[in-house]
C-alpha cells in the first residue's frame, strides 16, 4: 500500500455522527456546572488536579496530562467525552464537578454518566464491484456487533480505496451516503458506503515541463510506470521519491494525474533538472617532506557533461597531476539506459605517464543490469597495456625494471545503493564488489648465465578484488555518522610495479601524500562525523585507517603496515558553485604546518 492518504472521503465520518446522533452537541457540557465543596469562595486556584468519576465510580484519566485551571472545566469536560465517544460512548454527559480547595494543589472531580454503546448495527457497501464485496469486507477491520470507532472506520475505508488502486481505478472514491440509528434495542447505527470507482486508466502517456530536456520514457522509466499499461498501485508519493534518488533532478514536485478527453490517464511530472554538467578543479599543497626540499602544489580538473540529449547519458574528461612529474589523463561516456531498458553500458579510456619509468593504456569496458531496489549485476571487459620508459627500460639486478605487458581482465560483480539524496545523504547504504580475472602477457630483456642480453617473455593469471562500501547513519538533527571503506587485492604468481594500487591523497588516504603507499593489497577504513548545514552543504571531522601490503620488487624487500589519518574539512554550496576544503595530518608529521591541505571548486555549467 501507498502509506499516505490521497482522497478524502465525503462526508467525513465525524460529520455523520455529529447529525445522525446529536451526540456531538453542547448537552452535557451544559449539565456540567463548577460546585465548591470546601474552602472559602473566591479563593479558586489556578490550577487543580482532576479526577474522573464514571457512573459512580473512579476511573483512569484519559490522557496523561490531568492538571488544568479551573476556568478550563469546559475544554476539560469536552476532552472526557472525546475519549469516551471514540470508545463507542456517544451518549456520554457529564454530570457535575467539585473542587476541593483544602488539598495542594487542589483537588477536583469530575463526574460524568456514559449511557449506552453504540454499536454496529449493519454495514453496508453498495456501487461498482471491480473489487468483489468478499474481498472488500475481508480488508475491513469494522465488525457487526462491535462498538463503533470512527478512526477504525476510516481507516478501513482507506484500505478499500488502496484496493481499488490496485485493480487500477486510482480515481475511485467511497461515500458514506446513508447513517440510521436502530432505537427500537441497543443503540446500533446502520451504515452504508456507496464505491464510485472511476475509470479503469491505464497511462496514455507522460507530460514534462515546457523546456525540460528529460525525455517522457526516461521519466516513466526512473518513476516506475509503463505508458499504455493500466495504472496499477499508483502512488504519487514513491513516484517523487524515486524521482528524487537521481542527481539528474534538482527538484521533484508531487505528479498529477487527469484523465485525458481521449481517454486514459496523463501523467504530469513536474521536475526542475540539475545543472546539465559541472567543471570541478581540486587544488592540494604538500608540505616539504624527507624526498622534497619545499613544498608542492598538485592538482586536476574534471569535466563532467551530464544528462546528455535528456536520455541521462554522461561523458567526463578528467586530467590529474600526480607528484613525481606523474599525469593521468581519463576519458569515459556512459548511457545507463541502455535502449529504454534497465541495463547501463560505459566507456572508459585511462592513461597514465609515470615520469620517465614507463606509460600505462587502460581500456574497459563497463555493464550493468538493474535489479530493482536499487540492486545492480554488474560486468567488466579491459585491457591493459604497459611500455617502459626510459628510467624503467634499464637493467637492475640483471633484468629489466618496468617489461612491456599487455593484460585482459574480464569480471563480474554487484552494487547496491539505497540512499534518501545523491547529495548529502542523511540515511542509507551503498556497496560496490567487483572481481575479475585475466591473463597477463610481459616480455622484457634479462642477461642470461652466458652474461647476454635476451628477450624473455612469460605469461600467467592475475585475479584482482575490489570494494567499496559507505553506510549513513543520522545521529541527532543534523548530524550523521558515515562509516566505509574501500580496498584492492591483486593475486598474482609475480609483480611488476605497474601492476600494484596506490593509496594516498585527498580521494583515499587523507593525511598522506598523493600516491604515498604502493601495494597488491591496499585497504582504507573510514569514520567521518558530519553536521549537515543544509541539503548540499556539510562541516566534517574524519579519521582514516589505511593498510598497505606489498610484495617484493627487484631489491626491494616485502612491507606491509597500518596507516593512519586525520582531520577536518567542509564542502558548501555557494552562488559561484561548491566549494571543498580538507585538512589532514598524519602521526608522522613534525607539526600541524605539515597538514596536508586540499582546495576545491566545481562550479556547474
Amino acid at each position: 500500500m501507498s502509506g499516505h492518504r490521497r482522497r478524502v472521503v465525503y462526508p467525513t465520518l465525524g460529520v455523520v455522527l455529529l447529525v445522525v446522533m446529536g451526540a456531538w452537541g453542547g448537552g452535557g457540557l451544559r449539565s456540567a456546572a463548577a460546585q465548591t465543596a470546601t474552602g472559602a469562595a473566591g479563593a479558586e486556584p489556578a490550577a487543580v488536579q482532576w479526577a474522573l468519576m464514571l457512573d459512580g465510580e473512579r476511573a483512569a484519566w484519559p490522557d496523561t496530562i490531568a492538571t488544568a485551571s479551573l476556568d478550563r472545566v469546559r475544554v476539560v469536560g469536552r476532552r472526557v467525552l472525546r475519549h469516551l465517544r471514540r470508545d463507542g460512548y456517544y451518549y456520554a454527559q457529564l454530570d457535575s464537578v467539585t473542587v476541593d480547595t483544602s488539598r495542594r494543589p487542589p483537588a477536583a472531580r469530575l463526574y460524568a454518566h456514559r449511557g449506552p454503546r453504540v454499536r454496529v448495527g449493519a454495514l453496508r457497501i453498495e456501487g461498482d464491484s471491480a473489487v468483489s464485496d468478499a474481498e472488500l469486507r475481508a480488508l475491513m477491520n469494522t465488525e457487526t456487533g462491535a462498538p463503533l470507532r470512527p478512526a477504525r472506520l476510516e481507516a478501513d475505508i482507506q484500505a478499500l480505496l488502496d484496493r481499488y488502486e490496485e485493480a487500477g481505478h486510482p480515481l475511485a472514491q467511497i461515500r458514506v451516503v446513508k447513517t440510521r440509528l436502530s432505537t427500537t434495542g441497543p443503540p446500533a447505527l446502520q451504515v452504508t458506503l456507496r464505491v464510485e470507482e472511476g475509470p479503469r486508466l491505464w497511462l496514455r502517456r507522460i507530460e514534462v515541463p515546457e523546456g525540460a530536456r528529460t525525455s517522457p520514457a526516461l521519466l516513466a522509466h526512473l518513476a516506475g510506470v509503463e505508458v499504455g499499461a493500466p495504472l496499477r498501485d499508483y502512488d504519487p508519493a514513491a513516484i517523487r521519491r524515486r524521482l528524487q534518488e537521481h542527481e539528474i533532478f534538482e527538484d521533484v514536485e508531487p505528479p498529477q494525474l487527469r484523465v485525458g478527453s481521449e481517454g486514459g490517464g496523463i501523467l504530469r511530472i513536474p521536475v526542475e533538472e540539475a545543472a546539465p554538467g559541472a567543471f570541478d578543479a581540486v587544488l592540494g599543497y604538500l608540505p616539504p617532506s624527507r624526498t622534497r626540499d619545499s613544498g608542492q602544489l598538485v592538482g586536476s580538473g574534471h569535466l563532467l557533461l551530464k544528462h546528455l540529449f535528456g536520455g541521462g547519458r554522461t561523458a567526463d574528461f578528467t586530467l590529474d597531476r600526480r607528484p613525481g612529474r606523474t599525469s593521468i589523463f581519463e576519458v569515459s561516456a556512459a548511457d545507463p539506459y541502455l535502449l529504454g531498458l534497465p541495463l547501463r553500458l560505459a566507456g572508459r579510456f585511462r592513461g597514465e605517464q609515470r615520469d620517465s619509468t614507463y606509460g600505462e593504456r587502460v581500456y574497459r569496458l563497463d555493464g550493468g543490469y538493474r535489479l530493482g531496489n536499487g540492486l545492480e549485476l554488474t560486468a567488466t571487459l579491459s585491457r591493459e597495456v604497459v611500455r617502459p620508459g626510459p628510467a624503467g627500460a634499464q637493467l637492475l639486478n640483471g633484468r629489466q625494471q618496468i617489461p612491456r605487458s599487455t593484460t585482459f581482465f574480464y569480471g563480474v560483480g554487484v552494487r547496491y545503493r539505497q540512499i534518501d539524496r545523491s547529495q548529502n545523504p542523511r540515511r542509507g547504504v551503498s556497496v560496490d564488489v567487483q572481481l575479475s580475472q585475466g591473463r597477463k602477457d610481459r616480455r622484457r630483456r634479462r642477461i642470461s648465465a652466458a652474461k647476454d642480453t635476451v628477450q624473455a617473455s612469460d605469461a600467467f593469471r592475475q585475479e584482482r578484488l575490489r570494494a567499496h562500501a559507505r553506510a549513513y547513519l543520522p545521529l541527532f538533527d543534523r548530524q550523521v555518522l558515515v562509516v566505509g571503506g574501500e580496498g584492492a587485492v591483486l593475486l598474482s604468481r609475480d609483480y611488476d610495479r605497474s601492476d600494484l594500487f596506490r593509496l594516498g591523497g585527498a580521494t583515499s588516504l587523507r593525511g598522506y601524500d598523493e600516491d604515498r603507499f604502493l601495494g597488491n593489497v591496499v585497504a582504507r577504513g573510514l569514520v567521518e562525523y558530519r553536521l549537515q548545514l543544509d541539503r548540499a552543504s556539510y562541516a566534517h571531522a574524519f579519521f582514516d585507517l589505511g593498510y598497505v601490503e606489498r610484495p617484493a620488487l627487484a631489491a626491494t624487500p616485502a612491507t606491509r603496515g597500518w596507516h593512519p589519518g586525520y582531520g577536518l574539512g567542509a564542502r558548501l554550496q555557494t552562488a559561484i558553485g561548491r566549494i571543498s576544503v580538507t585538512y589532514a595530518l598524519n602521526p608522522g608529521v613534525q607539526s600541524p604546518a605539515n597538514g596536508r591541505v586540499h582546495l576545491g571548486l566545481s562550479v556547474g555549467l
